[in-house]
């Protein structure tokens, strides 16, 4: 077997010719069926797997007996995928110590195995070498015996992994702190526990033609909508990609407006929060290997509420609330807004306020406008390093960093002191905003308006946020439109959505821009004892 090097005549331009033989091997091991002899499986699996040249796939031969007669067989499993002592207790032991029964007449073999020599709580049945052989991959034990047609699967899966802990970045005072980790499995019993209804759903979905990465589609079968659940799912068995390692990976797979900053999905690592869309009818997906969920559709209002909002009595979350959207102002607008007005139209500051500016900027060799973008890029330039760099040291390095940084810019002129303030005030604004994904969306829109403001003053600020809204007014997550319910209107009371109710009002009714199958949470009236007591 050998490969034939062809060149074509032209630079740098190559064929490749695969002898027959070879093409011959690739179509056996791409299709391969459980044949009766062993010694046949077991050609296979070592050249699928590349034995000896991988050390961590174990081939186990024994001997099994089966009605007074033995017959060789061969365990298959991954070394530090699956659970050794679970091999050796429930698969081994029983196959190698335990006489099987005599056969009934017209019994199979693998009848007689399947149940009563595996005590096995999943145990799978197949014909097709090539899947059970994948299932190796992902922690299951496959069991082949010489003379049968059918080779057995057996979860025994057992990897390390993270254990379930805080969420790394929505963080609670009050309020559940679970967070998701990187088991499909461990991710999908913390969201069947807490709903703890059999109206739950986990269809098991697989991504990937090669890496065949499991997963989960989870809804509420009588409360989501099914177009809804329809699209999520035919988008995701629409991926067409060789590799699919997270659910960061899927959500790029299946948005609709790729170069629109705005996100049209919600990825949190909180349960809680997971379970609280399904139950207002929305579709999440689980994908084992992250640690993050997908939750649709979303709109504005979804991605600028915090977990912990609903954990908060009323009032205080109508504070919280009020102050975020104030924030979010602060972050997209502040900038922009001051080089507008500082540029174009000083005559909207009281004289004494711009007395005090001038008098700040007169030694700044620059102007306003690179002013501004030099201290922007180098706050982006500290928030990235803080990011990056290991925990204690980044918190340390954002605060040493500001400061010596803010500092000896104005000691050296190139920046005044009120631009250093309306960067930092810009910077904490845009930590309030719950979602990551949008907070990118914000530091990038930010140097649009500022641009805009460049050009035209407020005019240009006016301008840029024409554009912006009409983009995000247009844009639609899974068929619901992003600014919903403010745009198009609906029935749903905008306040409500912006500003929060309490939470035996807001529990009762479902939004119905996601036309879900059953318009109420809770009863009509969830408060019976404030009722009978008036």
């Amino acid at each position: 077997m050998k490969n034939i090097f062809l060149y074509s005549g032209k630079k740098n331009s190559y064929n490749f010719e695969i002898s027959s033989e070879n093409n011959k091997q690739k179509a056996i091991i791409e299709s391969k069926k459980v044949s009766k002899v062993l010694k046949e499986n077991e050609e296979y699996i070592k050249k699928v797997f590349s034995i000896p040249d991988n050390g961590d796939i174990i081939l186990r031969k024994f001997s099994v007996s089966i009605g007074g007669a033995h017959f060789d067989a061969l365990l298959v499993y991954a070394d530090g995928l699956s659970d050794s002592a679970s091999i050796n207790d429930f698969i081994l032991k029983p196959l190698m110590l335990l006489e099987s029964r005599v056969p009934e007449e017209g019994e199979q073999a693998h009848e007689i195995i399947e149940k009563t020599m595996l005590p096995q709580g999943q145990l799978g049945k197949s014909n097709d070498l090539k899947e059970l052989a994948r299932k190796v991959n992902i922690g299951d034990a496959i069991l082949l015996v010489d003379g049968l047609e059918n080779g057995f699967d057996m979860d025994v899966k057992s990897w390390e992994h993270r254990g379930v802990g805080n969420p790394e970045n929505e963080s609670v005072i009050q309020g559940p702190h679970e967070g998701f980790n990187e088991v499909l499995r461990c991710n999908t019993a913390l969201i069947r526990k807490t709903l703890n209804t059999p109206n739950l759903v986990m269809e098991n979905v697989s991504l990937g033609k090669t890496s065949k990465t499991p997963g989960a589609l989870a809804y509420i079968k009588n409360v989501a909508n099914t177009t809804l659940v329809d699209e999520v799912r035919k988008r995701i068995t629409g991926i067409d990609a060789e590799y699919i390692l997270s659910s960061l990976d899927v959500e790029q797979y299946i948005e609709e407006a790729s170069f629109l900053t705005i996100p049209q999905m919600i990825t949190t690592e909180r349960p809680d929060r997971v379970c609280k869309a399904l139950a207002e009818g929305r579709v999440a997906v689980v994908m084992n290997g992250s640690s993050h969920v997908l939750v649709m559709p979303a709109t504005f209002f979804d991605l600028t509420t915090s977990a912990e909002d609903g954990y908060l009595r009323y009032p205080y979350s109508i504070l919280v609330r009020f102050l975020r959207y104030i924030a979010v102002v602060i972050s997209l607008l502040f900038p922009a807004v001051f080089v507008a007005i500082l540029n174009y139209h000083p005559e909207l500051l009281l004289t004494n306020l711009m007395f005090a500016i001038s008098s700040s900027r007169a030694v700044v060799p620059f102007g306003a406008v690179v002013e501004l973008l030099l201290m922007e890029l180098a706050f982006e330039l500290i928030k990235e390093a803080g990011i990056r760099v290991p925990g204690p040291i980044g918190s340390t390095l954002g605060i040493v960093g500001g400061l010596i940084v803010g500092q000896a810019a104005v000691e050296a002129n190139i920046v005044s002191p009120i631009m250093i303030i309306i960067v930092a005030v810009t910077g904490i604004s845009s930590f309030t905003v719950p979602s990551y994904s949008l907070s990118f969306a914000f530091r990038f829109s930010r140097f649009l308006y500022i641009f805009g403001a460049a050009a035209a003053g407020l005019v240009g600020v006016s301008a840029v946020f024409f554009v912006n809204t009409l983009a995000a007014v247009g844009t639609k997550s899974f068929g619901v439109p992003f600014m919903s319910p403010l745009s198009p209107s609906s029935e749903d009371n905008a306040l409500k959505l912006i500003f929060g109710a309490p939470i035996w009002k807001r529990g009762e009714k479902r939004e119905s821009y996601l036309q879900p199958k059953d318009n109420y949470k809770k009863g009509k009236i969830s408060r019976k004892w404030f009722k009978e007591r008036t």
